[in-house]
């Protein structure tokens, strides 16, 4: 009953409210938190790009990027990484940061602990080796969470990073629209979902997206200059106040 109540209130709250309202909540979970954000009343975001790099993608977002003079942080898979090498050090060349996706885009949630454990060792060893540098980032796939899975990543010297608004663009639409799914559920110190590459699970025959990825990028730049936001990679944001923390559990 108090569950449905909290529910049909919640439904009833501005999306600035329900914003406040789980900041204040998180700050009671800062112990198994997440990173989501950072606290800050700057009208400032952090751009992620997850499942690249890919041939077609993360070229048309780096030159998106570089034209409006942005960094962001690009969460790669390991196997596409070793696959296109020359595309992780372009990222890297260009200003951007690196952090793990995952080895391949399983679940991490549905392997025993221990092959989970040993997954993300081997996921970081292998993307550091690539890039050149130590990978500290990690996005799950999914978003898909265990308390287990997340104590496995930080034994593993990763930090969980999730999100807050998402452009959805698996999903298709022109590039404005795409764009325009962020910024009706943005807010300050906020890490933005978004994606240079595609990867669905097996079976899976969901058409990839037709529009430019690179074009969505440029759209949602324009939207936030509109709006007096900037843009900036998860480390760039952390310089604009404290982390904000989420106790972000999903299967």
């Amino acid at each position: 009953m108090t569950t449905g109540l909290n529910r049909a209130l919640a439904h009833r709250l501005s999306p600035q409210a329900r914003q406040r309202v789980r900041r204040a909540t998180d700050r009671l979970t800062t112990g198994v938190g997440s990173l989501k954000g950072c606290r800050t009343d700057t009208p400032v975001v952090a751009l992620t790009y997850d499942d690249g790099p890919d041939p077609e993608g993360t070229p048309a977002v780096l030159a998106a990027l570089a034209e409006a003079g942005v960094t962001a942080t690009f969460f790669q898979l390991v196997e596409r990484a070793e696959q296109y090498p020359e595309l992780v050090r372009a990222v890297l060349a260009a200003g951007h940061e690196i952090g793990l996706h995952g080895i391949d885009h399983a679940r991490l949630t549905t392997r025993p602990i221990r092959q989970a454990s040993g997954w993300l060792v081997e996921g970081r060893a292998r993307l550091s080796a690539v890039a050149g540098r130590p990978i500290r980032l990690f996005r799950p796939t999914y978003g898909a969470q265990s308390l287990r899975t997340y104590l496995a990543a930080r034994q593993a010297g990763l930090l969980p990073v999730v999100w807050g608004p998402s452009a959805d663009d698996w999903r298709d639409g022109d590039p404005a629209e795409v764009a325009n799914r962020v910024t009706t559920r943005l807010g300050p110190g906020e890490v933005v979902l978004l994606h240079d590459g595609f990867e669905v699970p097996p079976g899976d025959h969901t058409p990839r997206p037709a529009f430019d990825r690179g074009a969505v990028t440029s759209a949602l730049l324009d939207l936030l200059a509109e709006r007096d936001y900037t843009a900036t990679s998860v480390s760039g944001l952390l310089r604009h106040g404290a982390p904000w923390r989420t106790a972000w559990f999903r299967p």
